[in-house]
């Protein structure tokens, strides 16, 4: 599968990719992952359905910022840079593999449930073109030759929705993100209800982590509750003083499904 784009690709760009150093594979995760020396890198991935390809699109991009930021580098990035495309970014200031070597440029784009990321080396060859438009004409060849995949979701989505509920703010909100593809995420001083909703799609011999919530109320003696629903079905809930914590099972992770949780179950469960 690395074989999608080959060096002689490259080289009608100008660009010389150097030797291949992996080409790993990941049946579980549907993911090809392509890296050569001095920087070239390509990822593939297939998600069970195009939302959560779109989650994962998204994620990738926040991160981009996060490390841009992290190492102080001027951010040129560019959207919609590749029209086969349903988004697509581009930018020049990705860290090299060393904080004073030369900068790559990457280009990630997702078309349907495909999400594919194309990383160029600072070494630039005598006639290689802009780096832009190097990306773009290797983006369009992948696509090319990948005509039909990403474009018919083949796993079942789901919406696992967050809530805290209570009155004034929480003092603070953590949750963790089951899907793998972020680390969860952490609120403070949020102003109560709150909701977050997460896509997330169950693809074949893929078991999902168990979605956790907690809260802490401004007040140790203020009244808060949480709930994580799974496609609208509460499968955790729980109401408390001062803090709070639930657990969940999602509905197709087990032998058998979920039954629903409700907040009246223990009114008064401190646990």
């Amino acid at each position: 599968m690395c074989g999608l784009l080959t060096g002689a690709d490259y080289k009608r760009l100008g660009h010389d990719r150097h030797a291949k150093i992996t080409g790993t594979v990941d049946d579980r995760q549907n993911s090809l992952d392509c890296r050569y020396q001095a920087g070239d890198d390509m990822t593939l991935s297939l998600q069970p359905t195009a939302d959560f390809a779109k989650y994962a699109f998204d994620a990738a991009l926040t991160d981009h910022k996060g490390r841009l930021a992290a190492s102080h580098r001027r951010s040129d990035l560019v959207s919609g840079v590749v029209g086969a495309a349903d988004e697509s970014w581009f930018d020049d200031g990705t860290p090299g593999t060393a904080e004073t070597g030369p900068v790559t440029h990457e280009l990630r784009l997702r078309r349907g449930a495909l999400v594919l990321a194309i990383t160029l080396s600072g070494v630039r060859g005598r006639k290689e073109k802009d780096p832009r438009d190097v990306l773009i004409s290797l983006a369009g060849l992948v696509l090319d030759r990948l005509p039909h995949v990403g474009a018919k979701d083949t796993g079942t989505p789901h919406k696992i929705q967050y809530e805290v509920i209570g009155t004034g703010t929480a003092k603070s909100i953590g949750w963790e993100d089951y899907t793998g593809i972020q680390n969860g995420g952490q609120a403070t001083n949020t102003r109560l209800p709150w909701l977050r909703a997460i896509p997330v799609a169950s693809a074949d011999g893929v078991q999902p982590t168990t979605p956790t919530l907690h809260a802490e109320a401004n007040s140790p003696k203020a009244r808060i509750a949480c709930v994580i629903l799974a496609d609208g079905v509460p499968v955790a809930a729980k109401r408390s003083t001062g803090s709070v914590n639930c657990e969940g099972t999602l509905p197709d992770s087990g032998p058998s499904r979920a039954q629903p949780a409700s907040l009246r179950t223990h009114p008064d469960d401190t646990r």
